[in-house]
């Protein structure tokens, strides 16, 4: 029955074909379900609809777009500007949302360049880093001197009944009334042993209605104290280990930065080699569409001698329409690959400045010999990778937690000692003058003893603070298994590439021939007009695949000096510091 509807349809769609009518189609009446591909096809070859499949503006748009690649690469100004025209006039039958005025050529060295200084990504983690450095100068704060300051002024009136005449009060209940004025200085600093000093000056000054005491009395006073633990919080390597854990978190943020940039310098080389690849797709649809648009000629040119059928002519037609379709889809790949390359290199918030006509110059058919020795290249990659300083310095932070938990598990003993010194007199330079004496002074000394029942929370985090120390210590010998694993995962994808270079370089060659011979074939009667399509198809999709096997290459060489640690050396001057000090390991 369906050979039947296909001969019937054939000889409706046959004059059609041959008078070349182009009829509007037809709209279909709502209805529940939408009409199935056989309706669609019976529906078209009984009304003779015409179906198009040459669009020569289209064309015209991505010849204009390939020569305008081909001419930017000369830099031929004067070409430029007619082909900036004549693709303003076609802007409105392209993908493109707004023509893209502006040119930028780039190296992808200028690429990644321009990546490293105007992603705000990148800045992002810049400064994360940063706020993780700022953390060393909050742990050392406790090591600043203090300077403290109070005054205090007191006024008592207070009731005081008095039955000797010899007390300065008259016999009876009297006011006992006072003034007093107190000023304290002191400064006190922290030091690394745990010990903590502290000097004082204080000077007061009262008056009271006592006809026997010193009325106004000055008295100044002058001292030091010095507290000493002698268990907990005892030791520098006790009170330096915050500092220590402070100045570790802020290299792993140094560290965690740089395999950042590492993984970003990847993504724009990947970007940059997509817009080439999406290029040079786009470049050999267009030949595609050429021989397709040229096998249909000739199956045209053969019907009106009798050399071919219509249902020759209809299927190069078809294959016409398929290359149209794989030419839309690949500029729009060249749009999207444009703009995603914008994005790393020159993000802006304005969307004016997307339209940017980028022009890849470099290319990936060169083919650099890297050291491929796994031995070498895992000990390069243990002395230069980002990832194993982190985890190391997570093996240094846990020990220094755990010096702390078991510190923090110890009785609180402390030795303490104050020596005073003191004045008293009438006036103001009188109190200091006995003051100065060395008459008047006091001291004392003792130990002072805290010991918490159990210590059963001190003691969970000791236990937890140990566990600790053994997850980073396994956690660094995962990280070196990883190594040696994406070491010669690198390596194998290197000399993987390269042989898949001249694979599908032979590839190329044989689809090209393959295609030229069956075109040979279809003229003798030998191969049918679909065999020509599926050739072009093949041809087509063995060029991109050998395009892609350089960049997988040149990628693949990428991951390699990833895999190493060495992919930001060449790049170092134009870093940050902090990058340098996380790949070459340098104590804070």
């Amino acid at each position: 029955m369906r050979i039947a509807t296909a001969i019937v349809s054939l000889a409706v769609l046959a004059p059609a074909v041959a008078r070349g009518q182009d009829e509007p189609s037809p709209r279909w009446p709502p209805a529940i379900d939408p009409p199935s591909a056989e309706d669609e096809e019976e529906r078209a070859a009984a009304e003779g609809e015409e179906v198009q499949v040459e669009r020569e503006v289209e064309l015209q748009r991505i010849r204009l777009e390939l020569e305008r690649i081909r001419r930017e690469r000369l830099r031929m100004a004067a070409a430029e500007l007619k082909l900036r025209d004549k693709a303003r006039d076609l802007a409105d039958q392209s993908p493109v949302i707004a023509p893209r005025v502006e040119v930028l050529p780039l190296t992808l060295e200028q690429a990644i360049g321009m990546a490293l200084e105007n992603n705000p990504d990148y800045l992002v983690e810049l400064l994360r880093a940063r706020a993780a450095q700022e953390e060393v100068s909050v742990s050392l704060g406790v090591f600043d001197p203090v300077i403290g300051v109070e005054a205090t002024y007191a006024e008592n009136r207070q009731p005081f009944f008095s039955a000797n005449p010899f007390s300065g009060f008259p016999i009876g209940l009297n006011v006992a009334s006072s003034d007093s004025l107190r000023i304290s200085t002191s400064i006190s600093k922290r030091f690394m042993t745990g010990t903590q000093a502290r000097a004082f000056w204080e000077e007061s000054r009262q008056k009271t209605e006592n006809v026997f005491a010193l009325n106004p009395a000055y008295a100044p006073a002058v001292g030091i104290e010095l507290t000493q633990p002698l268990l907990r919080g005892f030791g520098i390597d006790v009170n330096m280990a915050p500092v220590r854990i402070a100045e570790n978190l802020a290299l792993g943020a140094d560290a965690g930065y740089a395999d950042f940039l590492m993984a970003a310098t990847v993504s724009v080389e990947e970007s940059y080699w997509t817009l080439v690849r999406a290029e040079e797709q786009l470049r050999f649809q267009e030949r595609s569409v050429e021989s397709a648009q040229k096998f249909l000629d000739d199956q045209r040119r053969r019907r009106e001698v009798g050399a071919a059928s219509d249902l020759d002519v209809v299927v190069a037609q078809a294959g016409v329409a398929g290359q149209r379709e794989g030419l839309i889809a690949a500029e729009n790949a060249l749009e999207a690959a444009r703009d995603g390359l914008v994005r790393l290199v020159r993000p802006s918030s304005e969307s004016s400045r997307w339209d940017v006509f980028i022009i890849p110059t470099d290319r990936p058919w060169m083919l650099p010999e890297p050291d491929l020795d796994p031995e070498r290249t895992v000990q390069l990659a243990r002395e230069r990778r980002p990832d194993v300083h982190r985890a190391l310095l997570d093996i240094d932070t846990a020990e220094h937690s755990l010096v702390l938990r078991r510190n923090e598990a110890l009785p609180q003993l402390d030795a303490f000692a104050q020596l005073r010194e003191d004045g008293l007199g009438g006036q103001h330079h009188s109190a200091w003058t006995a003051l100065g004496s060395g008459r008047f002074y006091s001291w004392n000394a003792g130990l002072r003893l805290n010991l918490p029942l159990f210590l059963r929370s001190e003691r969970a985090r000791v236990r937890a603070a140990q566990h600790d120390v053994e997850r980073a210590e396994a956690a660094i010998r995962g990280v070196e298994a990883n190594i040696v694993l994406q070491v010669r995962r690198a390596i194998r994808d290197v000399r993987t590439a390269k042989a898949q270079i001249e694979a599908t370089r032979a590839s190329r060659i044989l689809a090209a021939r393959r295609l030229r011979a069956t075109r040979t074939q279809v003229i003798h009667g030998t191969a049918v007009p679909r065999d020509v399509l599926r050739d072009l198809a093949d041809l087509a999709a063995a060029e991109s695949a050998e395009v892609q096997a350089y960049i997988n290459y040149r990628l693949a060489l990428t991951r390699l000096e990833q895999a190493k640690g060495t992919q930001l050396d060449r790049w170092l001057d134009r870093l940050d510091p902090r990058v340098r000090r996380a790949l070459d390991r340098a104590p804070y």
